[in-house]
């Protein structure tokens, strides 16, 4: 009974690693842009920032929840709108309490706001893919067990 859990668990930590390598690497590719294509303006940075945190840890949460047992492609498309939406919004959020942390006279932060668009957007997308896809693998799991007829004795073997 205890090993559905563990293997939640694990997928849970799995989409932590991976969501923090993919949105670091979403930050280096939305460096890349602004220095690639000359934006000059604080709002293109600012969003190509979120965006690529966000969506770098969306990406990186829904690898560890790819192969769940017979899921079909709506419920992975919708996991993948989930995740990464939730890691942009955590970017978002991740940014404005990171621009916003102030530090003591003639010292630097220890951690800017990149840091925590990042860490805000790995927070937000696996805080919206785990109960996502434990609630919707229990579900399927539930609609496809056949049903007990009515008298038979209850087995205790899933």
């Amino acid at each position: 009974m205890l090993h559905p859990f563990i293997g939640y668990i694990s997928r849970a930590a799995l989409g932590i690693g991976l969501a923090l390598v993919f949105a670091a690497v979403g930050v280096v590719l939305a460096r890349m842009g602004l220095l690639l294509f000359g934006f000059t303006s604080w709002a293109a940075w600012l969003s190509m920032l979120i965006g690529g945190a966000g969506c770098g840890a969306g990406i990186g949460s829904l690898l560890a929840w790819l192969w769940l047992k017979s899921t079909g492609s709506v419920f992975t498309a919708l996991l993948a709108l989930v995740a990464i939406g939730a890691g942009i919004a955590g970017g978002w959020f991740g940014y404005s309490y990171g621009a916003g942390v102030e530090t003591e006279c003639c010292a630097s932060p220890d951690i800017g706001p990149i840091a925590y668009t990042v860490l805000g957007a790995v927070i937000g997308a696996n805080l919206a893919a785990v109960p996502y896809s434990v609630i919707g693998q229990l579900v399927i799991r539930s609609l496809r067990r056949p049903p007990r007829p009515v008298g038979a004795p209850q087995s205790h073997i899933n």
